[in-house]
């Protein structure tokens, strides 16, 4: 018999392709906040919202609630979710 042993403490390799581009600035963009059904996720994401909108003037908030915490977000959801924001804050909570 045969021992496999496995080393916990490689390094996670960042995945960079395929994000988005970031904006210059976030003065009056729409800020997205979505979150999920868990405990202290919608509290999380307005407490950095606050801190965003006191930094940039006119950044505004689009607030939606995914639902289930447990399954993906619906794809027409987020198809529509991203249309009506410029940047997306996403929380999970507890």
């Amino acid at each position: 018999m045969t021992l496999q042993v496995l080393d916990p403490t490689a390094k996670a390799a960042i995945q960079t392709a395929g994000m988005a581009d970031r904006p210059e600035t976030l003065a009056g963009k729409r800020i997205g906040l979505l979150y999920n059904d868990k405990l202290n996720a919608e509290p999380l994401l307005t407490a950095i919202y606050d801190v965003l909108a006191d930094r940039f003037d006119g950044a505004a908030a689009h607030v939606v609630n995914k639902g289930n915490a447990s399954r993906p977000a619906d794809p027409e959801l987020l198809k529509t979710f991203a249309s009506e924001v410029d940047v997306a804050l996403l929380a999970n909570g507890d």
